[in-house]
């Protein structure tokens, strides 16, 4: 993901990264979640049933350690534009798996509903971060506002400021063009998925209701 990894997207040098971010404790939190939670959840294909514009849409990306030679598997935020798919280094040029990426820039991702393996690339080029960061930022509301971006305020160039910091990353599949689909952020599967999960929920409620009346009546 630096220049010989890249020739063709070379770009302005990333700002410095602000100070005072609670990397340490949020590195953890992000870490004790996706080991937990997210990494299973998307490993068995049900990452889609947890996305939603609150929460962003998960893919979950393989890179191989650049020190264990272990494929490592990380949940993030996506969108699918132009034919790529792309993500961010939330916490800068030191998010593991973006340094991963710069020793072995092949990878695999797993989308809802499809997996394919492609090369990253680091882009810097200012047009392209104008036209995909916003859309990911707005993709994601809870992540977003924790960023200190708001989706439904902040304009593109506030956007750019904040995140000037950030690696911007495209995966592109070694299938070629990569369409977007229903599950993918801007597609509509997921008001049925959680309006069915919504469903299972209150009746899960009731039962559990039901049962607990009828042992404290014995």
């Amino acid at each position: 993901m630096t220049d010989p990894v890249t020739p063709a997207a070379p770009g302005p040098a990333l700002l410095p990264e602000p100070p005072g971010l609670p990397y340490a404790g949020a590195i953890a939190v992000f870490r004790a979640l996706n080991r937990w939670f997210m990494v299973p959840l998307t490993r068995r294909g049900l990452g889609a049933w947890v996305s939603m514009p609150i929460g962003g849409s998960i893919l979950l990306l393989r890179a191989r350690g650049r020190k264990s030679g272990v494929m490592r598997e990380t949940p993030l935020n996506y969108v699918v534009a132009e034919g790529s798919t792309w993500v961010l280094a939330g916490f800068g040029p030191r998010t593991e798996w973006y340094r991963n990426l710069v020793v072995d820039p092949r990878g695999e991702v797993v989308l809802p509903g499809r997996t394919f393996s492609g090369i990253a690339v680091e882009v810097r080029d200012p047009a392209t971060r104008r036209r995909i960061m916003p859309a990911i930022m707005r993709s994601t509301a809870g992540p977003s506002m924790a960023s200190g971006v708001n989706p439904f305020t902040t304009t593109d160039d506030e956007v750019l400021e904040t995140m000037a910091w950030v690696p911007l990353v495209r995966v592109d599949a070694d299938e070629g063009w990569l369409d977007s689909g229903p599950d993918d952020p801007g597609g509509h599967a997921w008001i049925w998925r959680q309006a069915l999960v919504l469903v299972a929920t209150v009746a899960a409620i009731k039962v559990v209701g039901r049962v607990l009346r009828a042992l404290s009546g014995r």
